[in-house]
């Protein structure tokens, strides 16, 4: 065979084996670029969340007797959550809240309580109101509403004593406090 073409024959075998080398791996170069962009990206906004719990309390007056301060005939607690990162929170009805008194005996349990949304008319069950804003952007606050419908209307009360409250935002950013009642 003539020189020339045995080399014409080789570039091209050599051109096709090129392609096919790519084809077979841009998409996983591609994917994983996309995958650590993504991470980045996760990883960023985790360390630009912070959220702080600033104050807790329960409708008990000085002398531990339930009185019904927002009128809704539930027991409710009333918690603080300041956004102290430096982004916005969005879909804070996604975020989890845990809630209860810490303890050996079966009254002081700690518990996941669902937010309203989610929560199908049963109590106890959570809700939130931004506080000074539209959003829960930096330095605004929510307050976070626990309410419980245990003997209410009526014998409304909740035992005093020392309450947690641990709230954990949809990418994973968390803060607890405790306070007594």
């Amino acid at each position: 065979m003539d020189k020339a073409i045995v080399t014409l024959l080789l570039t091209v075998a050599g051109v096709i084996a090129a392609v096919a080398v790519m084809n077979a791996v841009y998409p996983a170069v591609t994917r994983s670029s996309s995958a650590l962009s993504s991470a980045s990206g996760n990883v960023d906004e985790r360390i630009k969340t912070s959220v702080s719990v600033v104050q807790g309390l329960g409708e008990l007056n000085s002398s531990g007797t339930f009185v019904d301060t927002n009128s809704n005939s539930l027991f409710d607690f009333f918690i603080w959550v300041k956004n102290v990162g430096d982004i916005r929170v969005s879909a804070i009805e996604e975020s989890d809240v845990f809630f209860g008194q810490p303890g050996a005996a079966a009254a002081h349990t700690v518990k996941r309580v669902p937010h309203t949304s989610d929560a199908g008319g049963t109590y106890p069950q959570w809700s939130y109101a931004v506080e000074n804003g539209t959003d829960w952007g930096p330095a605004n606050t929510i307050k976070v509403t626990v309410a419980f419908n245990d003997g209410c209307p009526g014998a409304c009360s909740k035992p005093a004593g020392t309450y947690y409250l641990r709230f954990i935002t949809p990418n994973g950013v968390s803060a607890e406090h405790y306070f007594s009642q």
